[in-house]
């Protein structure tokens, strides 16, 4: 579709179509094709499951203006071209700053927000346990924002084509659990999808997501529930336990045994949660 800027945005859908609808914004970065990873179990709920491709990913057009805030807007307008009153938000990892700031903007029109291993800026203390590759990706985008295309175009070489993806993905398969290899290959085909006008967007994003984020917690009336994993290594749990206190509504599900893989671990049960408060 085309927002009233004239830009081009594109989306995904999968679920069940007839279902609640729920608007789903992926991690940094993956493009819309990251909501392939809840086909089955949001079908299964009856949930028609809408993903679309943040600016500069995959079919949507980078937006040299871009900001949190504006996400509310591109959703308002994506919500009108479907015909869609009211609905549920979630999003995932960097995906999750964009579905609060979109709860903001878009108020008594979401039904619930779910969170999925949602990241931000963090103080210190916060940081601590996160892995090294994370933490340099968020000290470039406060400090030197450009410089995170150097190790993403790395990444976008490593997955340019189909041949390199596979070399990339069989050796991330074999240091993960088979059960988690199907939902692997998705994000996998999602990160080369997000990559493949550019780096920009995702250099972009990274920098809007790792600064203070410019709205208010504490004026998001919505119920907010979030999934967190107690071994998270990207966005330690200390993030969610901090969004869960500032949010007025907000129930912090965590889950022990997971990594920022807690959407794969939890995901029935994500499922079940917005479905319950979705219809």
């Amino acid at each position: 579709m085309t927002l009233p800027d004239g830009s081009r945005l594109s989306w995904h859908e999968f679920g069940d179509p007839d279902g609640s609808p729920v608007i789903y914004t992926a991690g940094t970065p993956v493009s819309g094709l990251g909501g392939g990873s809840y086909d089955e179990t949001a079908r299964a709920a009856g949930l028609r499951w809408i993903s679309p491709d943040k600016p500069g990913y995959g079919g949507s057009d980078y937006q040299p203006k871009r900001s949190l805030t504006r996400w509310g807007d591109d959703l308002a307008a994506l919500a009108g071209h479907l015909g869609l009153d009211r609905f549920a938000l979630a999003g995932e990892s960097g995906g999750g700053p964009y579905t609060l700031a979109a709860a903001l903007r878009l108020g008594g029109r979401v039904r619930v927000v779910a969170l999925i291993a949602t990241g931000g800026p963090m103080d210190p203390a916060e940081r601590a346990g996160q892995q090294a590759r994370i933490r340099l990706y968020g000290w470039l985008a406060r400090n030197a924002p450009a410089l995170n295309a150097v190790p993403l175009t790395v990444m976008r070489w490593s997955l340019a084509s189909p041949a390199r993806r596979e070399r990339s993905l069989r050796r991330e398969m074999a240091a993960t659990p088979e059960a988690k290899h199907a939902g692997l290959r998705i994000e996998f085909e999602a990160v080369a999808d997000a990559l493949r006008p550019g780096t920009r967007g995702a250099v972009q994003e990274l920098a809007l997501i790792k600064h203070p984020w410019p709205f208010p917690l504490s004026e998001i009336k919505t119920p907010v529930h979030l999934w967190h994993g107690a071994r998270d290594t990207n966005a330690p749990i200390a993030m969610a336990r901090s969004l869960a206190r500032e949010l007025p509504d907000a129930t912090l599900h965590v889950s022990d045994p997971s990594d920022h893989d807690v959407g794969h671990d939890r995901s029935e049960e994500i499922m079940s949660v917005i479905a319950s408060c979705a219809r």
